[in-house]
């Protein structure tokens, strides 16, 4: 049974939250790979994502590259 999720404010790449929102982290690379590990920790493959805004500050290619490492299918 899939489970469903709503979410925001993930802001993958945004080099700027790690300092604004006192995130523990030394590098962009080091909070998106611990986002992306937790995440698929707790979705699993089937469950549906509503995901409401502010996903990433990064290029086109790099945020479809961090979504397809992503569990669930995004509404």
């Amino acid at each position: 049974m899939s489970k469903i999720f709503f979410t925001a404010d993930h802001h993958f790449g945004h080099k700027g939250a790690i300092k604004h929102s006192k995130r523990p982290f030394q590098s962009v690379e080091e909070m998106n790979e611990t986002m992306i590990q937790k995440w698929n920790k707790k979705v699993k493959q089937n469950d549906l994502i509503y995901h409401l805004g502010d996903i990433a500050l990064m290029s086109p290619r790099k945020l479809e590259n961090a979504l397809d490492r992503l569990n669930g299918k995004f509404i």
